[in-house]
């Protein structure tokens, strides 16, 4: 199965996540920053607490987004319908037992797939 979006392409959800990944870690490296700087006895204005925190919220949001959207892709791709998967090849195995189990009970007659 071909995919018509490839991995590496700049608007992928792979690559978006990646993306939105990076901008977490900095918006945490900023707040991490700010409590260092609280906890030396530095004293922020309300309003760079406000954008850090503004900015780390925005981008944990953004994270949890693209990570559904990359989910909610992998699911589509994999044939995943309402979070469950169609494995047609254990359907198939389990119905190939089935008729070998009816076989052996009751012969081959009017089954299809056993000697004639």
């Amino acid at each position: 199965m071909t995919s018509n979006e490839p991995l590496d392409d700049e608007g992928s959800p792979a690559k978006l996540l990646a993306e939105a990944e990076a901008h977490y870690e900095d918006a945490l490296e900023a707040v991490r920053a700010l409590k260092r700087r609280l906890s030396e006895g530095a004293e922020p204005s309300a309003a760079e607490i406000s954008r850090i925190a503004t900015d780390y919220r925005r981008a944990t949001q953004t994270l949890f987004d693209e990570r559904k959207r990359l989910d909610d892709q992998r699911k589509r791709e994999a044939g995943v319908v309402h979070d469950y998967a169609l494995d047609l090849d254990a359907a198939r195995d389990e119905v190939g037992r089935e008729l070998d189990r009816l076989r052996a009970a009751f012969g081959s007659g009017g089954v299809s797939g056993g000697p004639e």
